[in-house]
């Protein structure tokens, strides 16, 4: 009976018009084409600045699809190459534009949203207790990550890391979201998948729903828990989870936040390992 209502598509068109800015060649004989798409672009992002759950306490389910603006990442680096473009030229006309710092400018705006909630508590948490908590946990820490690759500010390193530690077991039930991960961890063991109740296959890797209201719990059809609660002691009447194949609300595994987290992942794995340039090279590290 539930649906995937997005309602916002703002964010998509600036992701598209900011993509197709970037496949024109952006020369001084040959800019026309790019700038276009550019400023088209840009006119959606200030459409939506913010998405629309950052700061808020409550969403429908999906609403804000797909809890990040893409569209602001791939923008400001656009607007970085043509405002470097335009430095080199030496365009007069142009020197005072920047573009990059209003785009980013917007994912701070959002951040703070969020910072204004989280830093009254100690987990640092302002990310509402809908459905799929986790999947916007992971798209906030995307956003924070993108911010402070984009600009070099480290306001909310710690904000950033939070979120990721909440995803990795610091959290109230003390258990990592992700199926497997850690191997050595308390991750979920009964998720609400069919791989697992009936064949017993593991899905390592997999980021399962996360905590929701206990208002929204309380009120789903179908939710019956087929083990005791072995997190009884650490719910509330704010916020439950449960690791139990009867409850889809909190332990089902999603394919759209196992892959923005597999994206995370990755990319802070690449914070830490340096970057391999040339085929040789990477030929070389594989081997190693």
């Amino acid at each position: 009976p539930y649906i995937y209502a997005e309602e916002n598509w703002t964010d998509d068109m600036e992701l598209a018009a900011a993509a197709i800015s970037a496949t024109y060649s952006f020369t001084k004989d040959y800019s026309k084409q790019s700038l276009e798409f550019f400023h088209d672009a840009n006119k959606f992002a200030s459409q939506e600045k913010i998405t629309p759950w950052l700061g808020a306490d409550t969403a429908k389910h999906y609403q804000w699809y797909p809890f990040i603006n893409v569209g602001h990442y791939e923008l400001a680096r656009q607007a970085r190459k043509i405002e470097a473009a335009y430095k080199e030229w030496g365009s007069s006309s142009m020197k005072n534009k920047a573009w990059s710092d209003t785009i980013t400018g917007y994912y701070k705006l959002g951040i703070e949203k969020v910072w204004n909630k989280a830093s009254a508590n100690a987990f640092y948490r302002g990310i509402p207790f809908i459905w799929c908590s986790n999947n916007l946990t992971t798209a906030f820490v995307i956003q924070c990550y993108w911010y402070r690759e984009l600009t070099g500010d480290e306001t909310f390193a710690a904000l950033e890391q939070a979120n990721l530690d909440w995803l990795f077991g610091c959290n109230p039930w003390g258990t990592s979201m992700v199926y497997g991960l850690p191997s050595w961890g308390d991750t979920p063991v009964d998720p609400h998948s069919s791989f697992t109740r009936l064949k017993q296959y593991p899905i390592d890797g997999g980021l399962v729903d996360g905590p929701v209201y206990g208002t929204i719990y309380n009120n789903l059809i179908g939710i019956t828990l087929n083990q005791p609660d072995e997190y009884a002691d650490f719910q509330s009447d704010l916020v439950v989870y449960h690791d139990d194949f009867g409850d889809y609300s909190t332990n089902e595994p999603t394919m759209d936040g196992t892959a923005s987290l597999i994206y995370l992942l990755a990319a802070k794995e690449a914070e830490v390992q340096p970057k391999v340039r040339g085929s040789k090279e990477a030929g070389q590290r594989r081997k190693k």
